[in-house]
């Protein structure tokens, strides 16, 4: 991926702010692939350089760490809830892919931040990275196919029994894994060049011949899958939509049921908009090879840095995800309220009984002194030599 070279040159004074740019972030196309080397000029460079340095391992930190704590409690959750809906088994699938996107995370720290040894970039490259990916385009997917079994669900109601079944459900699930994992597969078998000082800060370059034309096919390949699940999405929305405003029309009736769907499609639309997006938008410009020269220079250092910065945008998915189970899924919704509030039940359950307890105490106190003794007349302290017996006591004398 990406490494920051500096070079002790101070930036001349009359350049316009694209050339600053251009010369903070000088991007070197390689013609065997994209990847971008970003070179910096002392002085003002510098610093910019050593900001986005904390800037970018920061993020993908503070992403981590709200995914580990999001998704650890999803995957306690889910736990307790069994698939017995299709709805309930796709969410499951994509935590299950959202847990892979965060194990490539500290992967990602320690290579935006510089502080590992030249060579970690090509572990980086063989498998980090190709975790990170594969991970995002099987939630995409599975993102898609939750908006089609909800336009299946609320306007063709009465449709095929197989495409509502549990095992057609995993069936399907099953083959994402299993496309995605052999669609990666030799990507990671195939980046198996010799690292070396001048290779391993480019993906491409660790990848031999066939690695190389597979890397391409593959990048057509997501990016038509994206606009796929994209078009299918806006599809199923609008028809979704279309039905319920029918439904709401006089003397037709539109069952809460109906319009908790609409809302849970509307939730999945904006988690794919807010995430996927911008990140496909910056990388649809270089499957056109030869970026650099279609394009004047600071242009397409610009594309560049959109480019990784769209990346950890994408990244957040992990943690709004858990988002889309709460809104969506009412089983997830109830067991995590029914977890609250069995701990504050628990806890006023606790406080009341040592009020309780203090309250008896203070009655039997009450009732054993008012039956011992006369009108009149108060007991002696039980703490003393006489405690336990039937003492009174009237203006202090012993009776």
């Amino acid at each position: 991926m990406e490494k920051w070279f500096f070079v002790q040159k101070p930036l001349p004074s009359d350049l316009s702010f694209f050339k600053i740019i251009s010369l903070l972030f000088c991007t070197e196309y390689i013609s065997d692939g994209f990847h971008s080397n970003i070179t910096h000029h002392g002085g003002n460079a510098t610093t910019i350089a050593d900001l986005l340095r904390i800037i970018f391992p920061v993020l993908y930190l503070v992403i981590f760490l709200g995914s580990v704590m999001l998704n650890g409690l999803a995957v306690w959750i889910f736990f307790q809830i069994r698939s017995k809906t299709s709805f309930i088994v796709y969410l499951k699938n994509i935590m299950g892919a959202d847990l892979l996107m965060t194990a490539s995370f500290p992967f990602k720290i320690i290579q935006t931040s510089g502080i590992a040894q030249w060579n970690f970039n090509f572990y980086h490259c063989r498998y980090s990275s190709i975790l990170f990916f594969t991970s995002m385009y099987i939630s995409i997917i599975f993102l898609g196919l939750i908006s089609i079994d909800r336009y299946l669900k609320v306007v063709k109601p009465f449709g095929s029994s197989k495409m509502y079944s549990i095992k057609f459900t995993k069936l399907v699930s099953m083959g994402v894994w299993v496309l995605m994992s052999v669609l990666a597969l030799p990507n990671v078998i195939l980046t198996n060049a010799e690292p070396t000082k001048d290779n391993v800060n480019d993906c491409m370059k660790l990848k031999n011949s066939l690695g190389v034309a597979w890397q391409t096919a593959i990048s057509y390949l997501d990016m038509f899958l994206f606009f796929t699940v994209m078009i299918v999405l806006i599809a199923c929305y609008i028809s979704i939509s279309r039905h319920i405003q029918k439904s709401s029309k006089p003397f037709v009736s539109c069952s809460s049921r109906t319009r908790r769907h609409n809302q849970s499609i509307r939730v999945v639309v904006a988690v794919f908009f807010t995430c996927f997006l911008p990140y496909h938008l910056c990388e649809l410009p270089f499957l056109f090879r030869h970026l650099d020269s279609l394009l004047e220079q600071n242009m397409y250092v610009i594309l560049q840095y959109c480019k990784e910065g769209t990346l950890i945008l994408a990244a957040c998915n992990v943690c709004l995800d858990p988002i889309i189970y709460f809104f969506m899924c009412r089983s997830f919704s109830h067991r995590l309220f029914n977890r609250s509030s069995i701990r504050s039940r628990s806890e006023s359950i606790r406080s009341l009984q040592s009020v309780k307890k203090s309250d008896v105490r203070i009655y039997c106190d009450y009732t054993e002194i008012k039956h011992l003794c006369p009108p009149g007349r108060r007991r002696l302290n039980s703490s003393g030599p006489d405690r336990g017996s039937n003492t009174c006591r009237i203006s202090g004398a012993r009776l």
